[in-house]
């Protein structure tokens, strides 16, 4: 059953945690979608990225975090930031990451359809098989990230998988669609598109509060706020 999760805003480290602690701990056979935004001028990088450069690639005055996730650094100053929490119970979360990839973003591009935006699915790049180890999401696409018609990207998104399930981070770049879009309404098309895409029904729990474990947070908070996790590479 995939259910929706109220918006939240948070820091950096907090909006990390959050995610960390719904992959430990997200009951059987569920998947959870939320939408969160930023408190602080951000960006989060992945968990592979070298901290000195990415500094050198970011601007000043901005609070970075390392995420749990692959991929490049995210500015999360104008975005919509989403995550999708897969258990691992579930026959979608054991599909491989690429093709998991595609279908995810494939949803997105039938969400923004519906909103009467076009967009198409990047194709491998010549050098797919090396990566750039201080890309940024926005300015460098990945094989199957969304892109405007005109080549600009649009989403794209980095994944974690472990015992307990799969987390999916993602994120649209506000700055390439239309300034009255409404994400509100993207976002219910969205959840509707990844239910039929990963063949998940749709559904509500009555009381979500035990997906929110107060100390599991507060632990992975402090572990997202410190030094040492966001310059162990």
């Amino acid at each position: 059953m995939l259910i929706a999760l109220p918006n939240a805003f948070g820091d950096a480290s907090t909006n990390m945690a959050i995610d960390a602690a719904l992959l430990e701990s997200i009951p059987n056979g569920l998947a959870a979608l939320r939408h969160y935004a930023w408190l602080e001028p951000a960006a989060s990088f992945g968990y592979s990225q070298r901290y000195t450069e990415v500094v050198q690639a970011t601007a000043p005055n901005i609070q970075l975090v390392r995420r749990l996730t692959g991929g490049g650094i995210v500015d999360h100053r104008n975005d919509w930031t989403y995550a999708l929490i897969i258990q691992r119970a579930l026959p979608c979360a054991a599909i491989a990451a690429s093709e998991l990839y595609l279908k995810v973003h494939h949803a997105i591009q039938l969400a923004l359809k519906e909103m009467d935006i076009e967009s198409r699915l990047a194709p491998c790049p010549r050098n797919c098989k090396s990566t750039d180890p201080v890309s940024q999401c926005f300015v460098t696409p990945a094989a199957n990230d969304v892109l405007r018609p005109d080549g600009q990207k649009i989403a794209g998104a980095a994944m974690k998988r472990t015992r307990q399930g799969l987390l999916i981070q993602g994120s649209l770049d506000r700055s390439t669609l239309p300034d009255a879009f409404n994400f509100a309404h993207f976002q219910t098309r969205l959840q509707t598109q990844l239910a039929q895409t990963l063949q998940l029904p749709l559904g509500e729990l009555e009381d979500i509060r035990p997906l929110f474990n107060s100390e599991r947070i507060e632990r992975e908070k402090q572990r997202f706020a410190d030094r040492a996790w966001n310059q162990k590479r």
